[in-house]
């Protein structure tokens, strides 16, 4: 039986924010601790932000050797120069009339592999673009189109909290965030209260959702129709912060009901 490899989760260093799994080569380093990772197609910097990192995630790539500080500032350098690149493309596409934004670049260690972000309103065939800007610079190029989401990501920049946006700080994964999760916490939809600087509904919307439901499992839905003590009505509002239901009783009349007592008469 082969043995199982140590992982580890890493942060990828440079103007594109990464947060992903690897794996141990041979040597494993230390929490904190700079690392050249091998994906494949290129050799990128690291840092190990936890180890060994129990996850079911297929690696990214290997761990290869920890990086010098002269190796990292070469990086860095080599960095400025794929940016440099990132311009070279954007005048390019301009030639060829294409309505694309590059966004970031970043070059690895090897100085053989070129990854471009941009954006555009639509799919765009950029083959053509690839060609003759790989015959230019002599590298191996990929471009990779991204939505505003991932824009806001590469950018960065502070969401409504005063705080660094959470998809460049910490996540992992941009999951989707669908309007009911706004509903399920009772937040009236405000698109100026409710987006972050992507556009798209804000990411913590999704933080504490579980608790909501949760909270909200045992108790009827607004519009549903309950029976008490011989009387019946419909349930206009839930209050999950003062913990009480609002009925509007057939005869007319409308009540506040804590949860508490709900609950003791449901049982």
């Amino acid at each position: 039986m082969a043995e199982e490899s140590v992982k580890a989760l890493v942060s990828r260093r440079g103007c594109i924010p990464d947060v992903h799994v690897a794996e141990w080569a041979e040597e494993v380093g230390k929490r904190g601790g700079w690392w050249a990772e091998d994906d494949g197609r290129g050799l990128w910097a690291v840092k190990v932000l936890r180890s060994p990192e129990n996850s079911e995630e297929e690696a990214h790539g290997a761990l290869i050797r920890p990086l010098s500080a002269e190796e990292l500032q070469t990086f860095d350098q080599l960095q400025q120069q794929a940016d440099a690149h990132r311009q070279t493309a954007q005048a390019l596409a301009r030639e060829l009339e294409m309505t694309m934004r590059f966004i970031a670049a970043e070059m690895d260690l090897r100085r053989r592999y070129l990854r471009l972000l941009f954006t555009a309103p639509g799919r765009v065939d950029f083959r053509e673009l690839v060609r003759k800007l790989g015959q230019k610079l002599k590298l191996k190029i990929e471009l990779r189109q991204v939505g505003p989401r991932d824009e806001a990501r590469v950018l960065g920049g502070l969401g409504p909290c005063g705080l660094g946006v959470c998809c460049r700080t910490f996540l992992q994964e941009l999951k989707p965030i669908p309007l009911e999760m706004a509903f399920d916490q009772q937040l009236h939809f405000s698109p100026g209260r409710m987006t972050g600087v992507c556009g798209r509904l804000m990411c913590c919307l999704r933080y504490e959702h579980q608790q909501y439901l949760e909270a909200l499992a045992d108790l009827p839905r607004m519009g549903s129709r309950i029976a008490r003590e011989g009387r019946e009505g419909k349930v206009v509002d839930v209050n999950i912060f003062h913990r009480t239901l609002s009925v509007q009783w057939d005869d007319g009349d409308r009540e506040d009901l804590s949860w508490d007592e709900f609950n003791s008469q449901e049982h």
